[in-house]
C-alpha cells in the first residue's frame, strides 16, 4: 500500500473541484483506519504517515496532476486562507490509475455506502442494502473480482458493522427488521467512500443511455462506443455527470458486456474475416428499467 495510492483516493472520492488539506487529511485517516482493519500491508514510508502523505501530495503537484493553492505570506494570520489541492480534469484519469491500485479493498464499503445515502429520508432497511449490494456485484461483474467464499450478508454486516462502531450509522432492529440512520458525522465519510466508485456508476450510467442510438437500427460495437464517448462529453459539460474520469471507454465497454450479459442487448458477430460484433436493443423496458435504477444511485 503505497501514500501516492492512498492520496489519489482521497483526492479523486471529494465531490468538490477542490479540497482542502485539512479536509483531504480527515478522509486520508478514514480510508488509513479502514485499511488497516482490513489487514492491508502499508510501505514502509507510512512509519511517518504525515510526511508520507505530504511527499506524496508534493510528488503529485510537481508532475502536474494537482494544482496547490495556499496563503500567501502577507496573509498567514487570515483565519480564511487555507491550502486548497484541486485536480485538472484532463489528469484525473492519471489519478485513477493509483487509486485502482488500492480499491479493491474498498469495494464492500463503497456499495455499501452509495445504497445507504440513496435511502428515502435518512433510514434504509438491511434488506434494500442487501438488493442494492446484490445489484451492483453483478452490475460490475466486469470490473471488480469478489471473494466467493465469503457470503453476501457476511460481508454487509460486517460493513455495518464497522460504520456503526466509527459513528457513520445508527442500527435499530425492531421484531427481527434491521434499519440503520445516517448520522450527521457518518454522512460526510460514507460520501467519500461512496464517491470512490462513482466515476464507474456514472460509465454505466452513460453506456445505458447511449444505448438509445439502438432504437432503430443494429450498431456495430466500436461505432456505439464512440456515440457513447460523445455523449459522456456532452453529459459532462451539462453537469449531468460530475466526474471526468467517468468518460473511459474501458469503462463503457465494460457496460455494454453488462447490458448483453442481462439480455436488455444482444451481439452478433459479421461471418468476415474482421470478425465485427454489432449489437441491438433486445429489451427496451429492461433497458428502461436498469436506467432507472443506475439513476437512483447518481450523487
Amino acid at each position: 500500500m503505497s501514500p501516492s495510492a492512498l492520496v489519489a483516493a482521497g483526492l479523486l472520492c471529494h465531490y468538490r473541484k477542490g479540497i482542502s488539506h485539512d479536509d483531504l487529511m480527515d478522509i486520508l485517516s478514514e480510508f488509513h483506519d479502514y485499511l488497516a482493519g482490513r489487514g492491508a500491508r502499508f510501505s514502509s514510508t507510512f512509519a511517518n504517515r504525515e510526511k508520507a502523505l505530504n511527499d506524496a501530495l508534493g510528488m503529485f503537484e510537481s508532475s502536474g496532476l494537482i494544482s496547490r493553492m495556499g496563503p500567501e505570506e502577507e496573509d498567514e494570520e487570515d483565519e480564511f486562507e487555507e491550502t486548497i489541492y484541486s485536480v485538472d480534469e484532463n489528469r484525473r484519469l492519471n489519478l485513477e490509475y493509483y487509486k485502482n491500485n488500492i480499491l479493491h479493498f474498498f469495494v464492500s464499503l463503497s456499495f455499501v455506502s452509495i445504497s445507504i445515502l440513496s435511502g428515502d429520508g435518512n433510514s434504509t432497511s438491511l434488506s434494500e442494502v442487501m438488493a442494492d449490494y446484490g445489484f451492483f456485484k453483478d452490475l460490475f461483474r466486469h470490473e471488480f473480482i469478489y471473494d466467493n467464499n465469503v457470503d453476501d450478508l457476511e460481508e454487509v454486516k460486517r460493513v455495518i458493522s464497522y460504520a456503526h462502531a466509527r459513528d457513520m450509522i445508527v442500527v435499530h432492529e425492531d421484531g427481527g427488521q434491521i434499519s440503520i440512520d445516517v448520522t450527521g458525522k457518518g454522512r460526510t465519510s460514507l460520501q467519500s467512500f461512496a464517491g470512490l466508485i462513482q466515476n464507474y456508476l456514472e460509465s454505466y450510467w452513460i453506456a445505458s443511455r447511449g444505448c438509445a442510438y439502438l432504437k432503430n437500427r443494429v450498431r456495430q460495437e466500436k461505432d456505439l462506443v464512440k456515440k457513447v464517448q460523445k455523449l459522456g462529453t456532452k453529459m459532462y459539460k451539462k453537469g449531468e455527470i460530475s466526474k471526468a474520469e467517468a468518460l473511459s471507454q474501458s469503462n463503457y465497454k465494460n457496460a455494454l458486456k453488462f447490458l448483453v450479459y442481462s439480455g436488455a442487448i444482444s451481439v452478433s458477430e459479421s461471418k468476415d474475416e474482421k470478425g465485427s460484433k454489432f449489437l441491438s436493443l433486445d429489451d427496451r423496458s429492461l433497458l428502461e428499467s436498469l436506467r432507472r435504477r443506475l439513476f437512483k444511485f447518481m450523487m
